[in-house]
């Protein structure tokens, strides 16, 4: 007869695979046996143990992985191996994992990986997030901001603040025209473009921004970018 449960060990503690064609009282059923049974072994003597070392008072934790398969387990079903588990074993539930996503996850993932567009115009204390790269079109007044997870590609003006990578990504880049005042971020890096700046012949051939080899933001030319950044050829559709 299939079982319902079975624990393996890893390198990071211990995988309990739940059979997804099996209904969960069986697997709950299962699983009340299978800690039972590691208890009573635990409460063995083991000569060769009680020899070498002293019994300790204090728990150990196990780190214990959930893997559902091709079953998504509801809040509900989580807490009550949760309460089960933790009640009747040492092992530390690290997380729960299985072969298949939800539809949020699935949405929130290909927005990531997708490049939005938007058009419209950004004004002083108005915030606009992309979860993944943006193509924006418009202007970016003083006091606006326009972020995002991946890279930022403007067509139009920047007058307030582009910061892109803003959760640590450092590959993002910023493609703007930088002849005006601004301020550009890249992860934790970021370089303020002052008027002053304008008239340097070195600042008007700069066209995107980037983080350097030395961790430090800078500017090249645009001819640049699809080699210094092969990948955003696909994220834009060949536009880079």
């Amino acid at each position: 007869m299939k079982q319902s449960v079975t624990l393996k060990g890893n390198k990071d503690g211990f995988v309990l695979t739940l059979d997804e064609s099996a209904s969960f009282a069986t697997i709950i059923e299962e699983l009340e046996q299978l800690l039972e049974h590691i208890k009573a072994e635990a409460k063995k003597p083991d000569p060769k143990k009680e020899a070498k070392e002293e019994p300790s008072k204090e728990k150990k934790e196990i780190y214990l992985e959930i893997f559902s398969g091709n079953r998504l387990l509801t809040d509900k079903e989580k807490e009550l191996l949760t309460e089960k588990i933790k009640s009747n074993s040492q092992f530390v539930i690290k997380k729960f994992n299985s072969a298949v996503v939800t539809y949020e996850s699935a949405l929130a993932w290909q927005e990531a990986v997708s490049l939005q567009m938007e058009i419209q115009t950004i004004r002083s204390g108005q915030v606009l997030q992309a979860p993944g790269d943006i193509l924006f079109v418009g202007k970016v007044h003083p006091g606006g901001v326009i972020r995002a997870n991946g890279s930022i590609f403007i067509i139009g003006e920047l007058h307030g603040i582009a910061h892109a990578g803003f959760e640590g990504n450092a590959a993002a880049v910023v493609v703007a025209d930088f002849h005006t005042s601004a301020q550009v971020r890249i992860a934790d890096n970021v370089q303020i473009i002052e008027n002053q700046s304008i008239a340097d012949a070195a600042i008007k051939k700069n066209e995107f921004a980037f983080i350097n080899d030395l961790h430090i933001l800078d500017f090249e030319s645009l001819d640049q970018l699809r080699k210094m950044r092969p990948n955003l050829g696909k994220v834009t559709g060949g536009l880079i």
